[in-house]
């Protein structure tokens, strides 16, 4: 799994935070869209209901989170 990492300034925390484009997007050899974004570190600070990141509402990016996370377990034999 090729992850491609970044930092980005979140004006919601006041500081960098760090961010992914979803491995799948590697693996379908593709460029990514706004949709391939990920957080990692959503729900930490966030208080409203949008991501003031990647514009989208709170719901989805923590819904985004949350299929990575699980995508990873697999991956590791559902550890």
């Amino acid at each position: 799994m090729v992850i491609d990492a970044h930092l980005a300034y979140c004006s919601g925390c006041d500081r960098k935070v760090r961010v992914i484009v979803d491995p799948r997007v590697a693996a379908a050899g593709r460029e990514p869209t706004a949709e391939d974004l990920v957080c990692l570190e959503h729900g930490d600070t966030c208080t409203g209901e949008l991501c003031p990141l990647f514009d989208v509402p709170s719901e989805e990016m923590k819904n985004r989170y949350s299929d990575l996370i699980e995508r990873a377990r697999e991956r590791m034999g559902g550890v």
